[in-house]
Formats: structure tokens, sequence, C-alpha cells
């Protein structure tokens, strides 16, 4: 920035030799006021530079470390999650299934329980679906005075079936939402599309409460789970693209551990309340409570910014400022951004103008599938633990508190090693559930070990939201999360059927695939990079 001035002065002094400028004092003034303004000129480029940031600083000025407030944001905008689990196994209370829980009312049940050898055991499923009795004709269903719907419609024994399909039919919802929401996250915006999700599950499932034929129910449980479980992707998506990179994992946290609150919740209110209609109405007005907050959250920053969307991106940045009780004013921040205009076509063109892209999303995919295919698989049998059913999911409740063990391990690890560090503990713990040998009288150590494997799956499956955010661009975030959660979907809805292999192979090739395909995780993650302590990449490009 000297080299002018001094290239200025020499140029004076041939002037002054050649006689071209006489008067040797205005030469020097003119230096010197030439000189000044080159002063200035590189007093505002410094300003200038400083007043640039990126996108990730600002966000980390703005948030910083964990506050009471940022917390408080965190926690009400992911209060969602409560009602997550609560839509998604409201069919296992509602419809639930009192085998035992009969008695005759005809002489013909009478004279079949008197000739019954081993009455200890004459109320139970094999009895009441092996015989010919007929409800209400031959035996009632006495489990106090508790509605059912899959009592009121004939969803057991023969129809039991159906009763699956019902509560997978939420899967398969979920599967179509997000092949439908995959562009409209990346075009219309993580707000719009997430808030509109919302409603449509808090819609359906209150309507399920006034339904009343298994039709109408499988048709609005399949729309629940689609305006649900995209509204859970899109929530996660947006809070986790104003979070600084050192909270993304407390973050993850935070919004996990509400799906084991929503599951306690479930269970809880499903204890007392009896009539089956009433369970959906509260489920719904859960639904609600937890929509409320997403109205007042602004609009991803970040998605913005790819938009080319400037002024409303720094808006966004000052509302989460105020919110975060440390108000900033963007005006004179010059934020540091790539434009990438793109529509559905081009987003799908990039997966093969970036191959990085796109086998960074095929790998994703297959540990999305993996994960949450052995969440399931235990996730629907938590009664099988536990003679009581509410206590069997008391358990279950109890064992997603297994999301708080990221905290450590990822601070401890990094979130790479933190990832192959739970899938490769699932696969110790299964291939230990082989071993036959009883603890007790009533608990085994296939037992212990299946509740642990199922922990370190349940974290890997947690972690694998936040992996997949930090390594995927804005620009295909929204497409990339869909695509992954689209394939979890399979996973969730082959999970409650995989359980069968237990009664068909023996338990050891069982748990020896559940082994292997933890393994086959580990091994995939093992040959991705790790995001700890990198920003994350706003287009294609950055990868």
């Amino acid at each position: 920035m000297r080299i002018p001035t001094l290239f200025l002065q020499i140029m004076n002094y041939h002037s002054i030799k050649n006689g071209d400028v006489h008067d040797e004092t205005f030469i020097k003034n003119e230096a010197a006021s030439q000189y000044n303004d080159i002063e200035r000129h590189e007093e505002k480029y410094k300003d200038c530079k400083k007043n640039e940031k990126t996108i990730e600083e600002v966000v980390e000025e703005i948030v910083g470390k964990p506050t009471i407030w940022s917390v408080i944001l965190v926690v009400s905008t992911m209060s969602y999650g409560l009602s997550v689990d609560s839509l998604t196994y409201s069919t296992v209370f509602a419809g639930l299934l009192p085998y035992e829980k009969w008695e005759c009312i005809s002489k013909k049940c009478v004279r079949l329980l008197d000739n019954f050898t081993d009455k200890a055991h004459f109320y139970s499923q094999a009895t009441l679906c092996k015989s010919d009795l007929k409800i209400r004709e031959d035996y009632i269903f006495a489990d106090d005075n508790r509605t059912s719907f899959a009592v009121e419609w004939g969803l057991f024994c023969e129809g039991e079936a159906q009763m699956s399909f019902l509560s997978s039919s939420i899967f398969l919802g979920a599967y179509v939402g997000y092949l439908l929401a995959s562009p409209a996250f990346d075009s219309l915006g993580r707000k719009k599309v997430t808030i509109a999700s919302a409603l449509l599950s808090f819609v359906t499932v209150l309507a399920c409460g006034f339904c009343s034929n298994y039709y109408l129910m499988a048709s609005l449980r399949f729309l629940c789970g689609l305006g649900e479980n995209v509204c859970w992707m899109g929530l996660y998506c947006w809070v986790l693209e104003f979070t600084p990179e050192n909270m993304t994992t407390f973050m993850t946290v935070l919004s996990h551990v509400t799906h084991g609150l929503g599951f306690l919740l479930l269970d809880l209110l499903s204890y007392y309340i009896k009539e089956w209609r009433q369970i959906f109405f509260v489920v719904s007005a859960i639904t609600a409570l937890g929509t409320a907050p997403m109205f007042l959250i602004p609009e991803s920053p970040r998605f913005l910014l790819t938009k080319g969307k400037l002024a409303e991106a720094k808006a966004s940045l000052e509302v989460l400022s105020r919110f975060i009780g440390n108000p900033k004013s963007m005006e004179d921040v010059d934020l540091v951004y790539t434009t990438h205009k793109q529509d559905l076509l081009m987003q799908v063109k990039d997966f093969y103008v970036f191959p990085k892209l796109g086998r960074q999303t095929v790998l994703l995919a297959s540990i999305w599938f993996m994960t949450c295919a052995l969440h399931y698989t235990f996730n629907f049998g938590w009664g099988k633990f536990s003679h009581d059913l509410y206590l069997g999911y008391v358990y279950g409740g109890l064992v997603t508190t297994a999301g708080y063990l990221i905290l450590p391990v990822n601070k401890l690890l990094g979130k790479k090693r933190c990832m192959v560090f739970f899938l490769s503990s699932s696969c110790i713990f299964y291939l230990l559930a082989m071993i036959d040998y009883n603890i007790s009288s009533n608990f085994t150590l296939e037992h212990l070990v299946s509740l642990l494997g199922y922990m370190t799956i349940l974290g890997s499956y947690t972690l694998v939201y936040q992996y997949t955010g930090e390594l995927t661009p804005t620009s295909h975030r929204g497409m990339v999360y869909c695509i992954c959660a689209s394939f979890s979907r399979i996973g969730s809805f082959l999970g409650p059927y995989i359980q069968l292999l237990f009664t068909v192979l023996d338990k050891k090739i069982t748990f020896g695939l559940f082994a292997g395909g933890s393994l086959v995780c580990t091994v995939i993650v093992s040959f991705m990079r790790d995001p700890t302590g990198k920003a994350m990449p706003e287009t294609p490009r950055d990868l």
C-alpha cells in the first residue's frame, strides 16, 4: 500500500527536474496530502476486514458458552420431542391387548375352565385364541374398566396382525414424508416446513381420538407419521444451524433426552387414563404445546445465506441474539458467505458433480438404517421384560438416558471416535448375549447385555443425527437428512419384525447378525472424516 506513494514522489521529482513543475513547496504538500489519503484508505480497509465475519464467528459471538437462556431456548424449541415417542407408541397403550385379564360369562366358558388341567394358566392368550369362545357371549375383558380400540374392533388373536400394521404404519408415513419434504427443506426453508408438519401431526392425532374404525385409524396413523417425523427432522436441522460447534453435542443430547421423557410421560398418563380416546386427546395437547415455541424461533440464518438473503439472515441473527439475552446489532457486520442457487434437479445433479457428497450420503444412510433397525427391534418389546406392561416401559424409558453418555465420551474422544466406541461396544455386547448364564432366577446375562447393547446402539443412533449434520453442506442438509431418515424408517418398520428371528432361529445366530450389523457400521465410520472442531460446510465445494 506504500508503493504508490513512493512512485508518486519519484514522478514528482522527475517533473521538477524537467521543469514541468517549479513550485517545490507545492509538490511537497501535494505528496503529503496523497500520503494521508492512502493512510486513511488503509485504516478503512483494516476496519472493513475487521467487520468481515463468517456465520460461524457470529453465532459463536452470540451464543458462546452454554447459558441458562441458551439452554432454555434449546429445551423449549426441542420440547416437541416429548410428543414424538408419545405419537409413535400411543397405539401400544390405547390398543392394549389384556390377554390375561378376562372372565367367563357363559356356561360354556365355565365348563372349559372346570375341565382345564392347569387352571393357573387358563386366563391366557393361548386359551382365548385357541378355543371357540366368543367375546361378549362367552367372556368379557375385565381390565379394571380400561378400554381399548383393539378390543372394540376385534384386533386380537387372528386380528393381531392388523394391530401390528397399525403400529408400523406410522413409519410408512415417515418414509413418504421424508421423500416429499426433502426438496422442501432446502427450497421453502426449515421453519415453514417444520411448522406445517407439526400442525399435521397435531390434527391427525386429535382425529384419532374420534376414530371409529380400523381403516380410518390406519390412514390417520400414516399421516401422523408423515407429520411427526418430518417435523422432528426439520426441527433438529433448524436448531442445529444456529448452534455453535462447541454446543452441538450438548444440544443433541438435550433434544434426544426429550424422547425418553416422552416415553415415560406416555406410560404414566396411560396408566391413569383408562379411556383409550382420552389418551389420544392428551397426546394431541402435548403436541400442541411442543409446536407453540416454533412460531417464535427465527428462520435458520445459514439457510437464508445460501439463498443470498443477506438482510433476512442478519435480522434472524439479531432476533436470536435477543432470545439469548446477548443483543447484537448486525448493521456494521459484513457477513462472508457463498450463495448456492439451486432447484431440485440441481441438488440431485450435485451428488454426481461432487462424488464425495454422494458417497458420504450413501455411507451415512446405511448407518442410519442399521442403528434404527436395531433400536426398534427392542423398543416395541419392553413389555416382555416384565409381566406388567407399564413397568416394562418404565425400563425402556430409563434406558434412553444413555443419551447422556454422549457428552463425556464425545468430550474425551471426539465425534468420530465416539461413534466408533458406541458401535463397537454394541458389537461386543451382542456377542456376549450368546452366552447362556443365569445371573439370578429371573435375570440372565442375555437380558443384561441386551439392555447394555440397546443403550450403546441408542447412543450411536442419537449421535448420527449430529454427525450427519456436521458433515453435510447447508445447501443440501435438508435433502441429506431426509434421504438418511427415509432409510432409517425402513429400518424402524422392520425392527418389530426382526424380533421374530428369536423364534425361528437360534438366539446365537440372531445376536451374531446384530453384532455383524454393528461391526459393519463401525468400519464405515472409521473411513469417514471427523467433524470435531471444524466449521460446518456451506456448499458441496467446501467438502
